[in-house]
């Protein structure tokens, strides 16, 4: 189905949360009143924990260590029940005194991943040393070659001399030769058991994090990561393994300087057609990923802003958010206060990860209550609901910041727009057939 036919017509599409109100009665709008009512998971008396969403931040580096915290916070300030951060042993103990109510597990240590990265390029360095002597002493020789051929054809009884001095000369540089390709080996084999000892810890990253996977929602990556190599390697395979287990992503921060990388242009184009997974790129990311995507993109697709080229969602960040894929797009032109403090783009992102568990609930839900096979229109619902959700996050994290701006003008901070998550959402919620039950 069009657009029109999945969200209404564009001219209708809801800019502001208030628009949704207002358009509840409007025929070709009832599309957005029943998003809406799917957007939280009724609070029940039979309600457990956990019944209103699991979901992980990877994240959090020796040098970023509040990002993850405030993703993670205002993801329990939505409602969601339990939150884990995974991270870096050199983070783990200032986010759990940021928080007792997160779950925080380190799965890596920074000082041993830059030990084994050292001594990766300590031997690449001397095997590209000792290759080029190499290279070097074989021109050499081989001009030597060239020069005694030509010596062999004169018979004078000094060039003969000449000659054989010449030729024993030639043989200590062989020997040479054969010793260092002996030591190029060594070095060869070095280096390969040295990456055999990196793909042990990247497995080890990777496979601490997807054991938790099973009893996740929605898996949030990037805030406070940091761009060190092997980290980048583990979070490769995680993101496979997610897409493998259909498990909702949140992919934000460094997580989308990575996919801009040459060496993941692979991945990047697998993420775009993985339709359970949110983009939150700010202008620069978005550019990034623009470039890459259309360097590894035919013809065809050159040229197309990168929102219009996945199947995905992105959350294109700044003063008019703009949620898209390649079926579907909204835009958020709530208010936003006029203090851009650090922190708001992870607030974003946990909020984002929150309405993405939700919407995870849900599904299994109305799949669980509807034995009817699902056909192309329930998918596009799907993508729909989706798209909205996003948005409505976006309004959310829109108005919080609002509010944190006029109590506290420019000493607001992230801290202050989390306080404000609760009240906003309670708010959003009145009016529609969700909430307490």
């Amino acid at each position: 189905p069009s657009t029109s036919d999945a969200v209404g017509p564009s001219s209708s599409l809801p800019t502001k949360w208030s628009d949704v109100l207002a358009l509840a009665n409007n025929t070709n709008s009832n599309a957005h009143w029943k998003y809406a009512n799917n957007l939280f998971p009724p609070l029940t008396a039979s309600s457990h924990k956990g019944s209103h969403g699991r979901i992980a931040i990877f994240g959090g580096s020796e040098k970023y260590t509040g990002a993850p915290y405030y993703a993670a916070q205002s993801a329990l300030h939505c409602g969601i029940d339990l939150v884990t951060v995974f991270c870096a042993k050199e983070a783990s103990v200032p986010i759990k005194c940021y928080s007792p109510e997160l779950m925080v597990q380190s799965v890596y240590s920074v000082d041993e991943l830059d030990v084994l990265l050292a001594e990766e390029m300590g031997l690449l360095g001397e095997l590209e040393q000792c290759k080029q002597s190499n290279d070097l002493m074989t021109n050499e020789m081989n001009g030597m070659e060239l020069l005694q051929t030509m010596e062999k054809l004169e018979h004078s009884e000094e060039k003969q001399q000449l000659f054989i001095q010449s030729e024993l000369k030639n043989d200590d540089k062989m020997e040479l030769l054969v010793e260092r390709l002996e030591k190029i080996k060594q070095l060869e084999e070095k280096l390969q058991i040295l990456r055999e000892r990196q793909e042990v810890s990247v497995g080890s990253i990777a496979d601490t994090i997807t054991t938790m996977f099973p009893t996740l929602h929605t898996l949030c990556i990037g805030p406070g990561l940091g761009r060190h190599p092997l980290v980048f390697s583990a979070v490769e395979k995680v993101i496979r393994k997610a897409m493998e287990s259909n498990l909702m992503l949140v992919l934000d921060a460094d997580a989308l300087y990575m996919l801009s990388l040459k060496e993941y242009r692979s991945l990047l184009d697998e993420l775009s057609n993985y339709e359970r997974c949110v983009m939150t790129p700010n202008l620069m990311e978005m550019r990034r990923l623009d470039e890459a995507f259309s360097e590894g993109s035919d013809d065809a697709k050159v040229g197309m802003s990168v929102e219009k080229k996945y199947s995905n969602i992105v959350v294109h960040k700044g003063n008019v958010d703009t949620i898209t894929n390649v079926c579907h797009t909204m835009q958020c032109k709530e208010e936003g206060g006029l203090k851009r403090s650090g922190g708001i783009g992870d607030v974003l992102a946990g909020t984002i990860s929150a309405f993405m568990a939700w919407n995870a609930i849900l599904e299994k839900d109305m799949s669980n209550d509807d034995d009817s096979s699902i056909d192309s229109r329930v998918v596009d619902r799907q993508h729909c609901q989706r798209v909205f959700a996003s948005w409505a996050a976006c309004c959310a994290v829109k108005k919080g910041t609002r509010i944190a701006f006029q109590k506290k003008r420019r000493a607001m901070s992230a801290l202050d727009v989390i306080g404000e998550i609760g009240e906003v959402l309670g708010s959003m919620e009145e009016g529609f057939d969700i909430g307490v039950k």
